[in-house]
């Protein structure tokens, strides 16, 4: 099993790690890795209804199905021609995102007129869907600090119709210097991006534990940012696109040891590890979830809905 993951091109050292992780399973996640995920969309309901949308896509004779664990989410199994050419796509009724992206805006549960965050927010596609779920009612603060991919985020959320969320140029560690409580705070979190292979090959290969480590002391300064600024009772959902425990399940044990919080359950993908290797975790940590390519067809993806107490 470890040669069928070097030879796929994974370094010795993460090939041991998924081996320990999954035994035999671990070939599967990186085989299911290998392909092209499905192109899905989001329909844009600021803009349409869902109902409309599908019966013009429809017409036009593209083929899809129902993303679980989101509504307004669908993935296309017919693409008789590029989606994006569509007027559709041109005019902000659909947005393309990846099925497992379209969970944490969800799992937020953000309700209009509510003050929320979204602490890495570019290129728009989390923060455009809260915007949606909130009816363009409330207020969105959308961090990020890369100045062209914030442009890019400007202009898909000036295409999808969004007017409620304030762009800030600026690394969201310094969320606090605002002096706002917020109801809800989304962080899908900078991270190694292992759970993205089927676009990021090269990140096999060229990940090493130092990046995992560096990953792990950012996301936890931002969890620490995030819940000193929400409210009691509010919302914090973390996810990454990561597929290491010390980015995940390692993160949220940190949290539960040192805040007041609760790790609510969630509905859609497995339970998060509770023996990551061999560490025993709080079986808590189960209400988390993991998104896997081989079950799922999605990238490996991590989510966790924390409450602050």
């Amino acid at each position: 099993m470890l040669e069928k993951l070097i030879s796929l091109g994974y370094s010795k050292t993460f090939a041991e790690r998924y081996y320990e992780l999954w035994g035999e399973r671990a070939v599967k996640i990186a085989e299911a890795m290998e392909k092209p995920l499905p192109r899905c969309f989001r329909v844009n309901t600021l803009k349409t209804s869902i109902a409309e949308l599908t019966k013009r896509l429809m017409k036009k004779g593209f083929q899809f199905r129902k993303v679980p664990w989101a509504r307004e989410g669908f993935c296309l199994t017919r693409e008789p021609f590029s989606i994006t050419s569509t007027p559709e796509y041109l005019t902000g009724l659909i947005y393309i995102q990846e099925a497992s992206s379209m969970y944490p805006p969800v799992a937020l549960e953000p309700r209009p007129g509510e003050i929320i965050a979204d602490m890495a927010a570019a290129p728009g596609g989390k923060a455009s869907y809260i915007s949606q779920l909130m009816e363009n009612k409330g207020i969105i603060y959308a961090f990020d600090v890369g100045e062209e991919r914030l442009k890019e985020t400007r202009l898909n959320l000036s295409r999808l119709g969004v007017i409620n969320t304030i762009l800030i140029h600026k690394s969201s560690l310094y969320i606090s210097e605002l002096g706002i409580e917020f109801d809800r705070i989304l962080l899908d979190a900078p991270c190694t991006g292992s759970g993205t292979i089927h676009k990021n090959p090269e990140r096999k290969s060229n990940r090493t534990m130092k990046d995992v480590k560096f990953c792990q002391g950012l996301q936890m300064k931002m969890i620490e940012k995030a819940l000193e600024v929400l409210k009691p009772g509010g919302i914090l959902v973390y996810s990454t696109c990561s597929l290491e425990p010390e980015e995940n399940e390692f993160v949220i044990q940190w949290v539960l040891e040192n805040f007041d919080v609760k790790l609510l359950p969630l509905k859609y993908g497995e339970p998060a590890l509770t023996r990551p290797f061999g560490v025993e975790l709080s079986e808590e940590i189960k209400n988390a979830r993991r998104f896997y390519p081989d079950t799922h067809r999605t990238s490996g993806f991590f989510v966790a809905k924390i409450m602050k107490v």
